[in-house]
């Protein structure tokens, strides 16, 4: 799956490499980098599970993402009782499934592709 910033990189680097200019690649990344919109921004993580999740569970995925992500996210949560059990997290463009609903769709793929 292609996302909207690998679109974007891509077509920065073969601007430059058909302008003959990728000595700037150095510059444009230091650029962005220090761009206030790039220190400025929170990823946003979509924790999804089968039923509302409590206080001690809350806190091992906040602490697991505060090492994954860092500190500036925005956290929002949804229930999906088609999960069965579990949760998604969706972090940007990274997708995460620790859901029964997945392991079942996993296994579901595996024996239709043996077919």
């Amino acid at each position: 799956m292609t996302n909207q910033a690998d679109i974007i990189a891509r077509t920065i680097l073969t601007h430059l490499k058909e302008s003959g200019q990728t000595a700037l690649i150095g510059n444009v990344v230091d650029s962005l980098i220090n761009s206030s919109e790039y220190k400025n921004s929170k990823s946003h993580v979509v924790v999804t599970s089968a039923v509302g999740l409590d206080a001690t569970e809350l806190k091992g995925i906040t602490a697991y993402l505060d090492k994954s992500v860092g500190s500036s996210y925005e956290l929002i949560q949804s229930v999906d009782s088609s999960l069965v059990a579990g949760f998604t997290l969706q972090v940007n463009d990274t997708f995460i499934d620790a859901s029964v609903l997945g392991k079942i769709n996993s296994v579901q793929n595996k024996l239709t592709a043996k077919e």
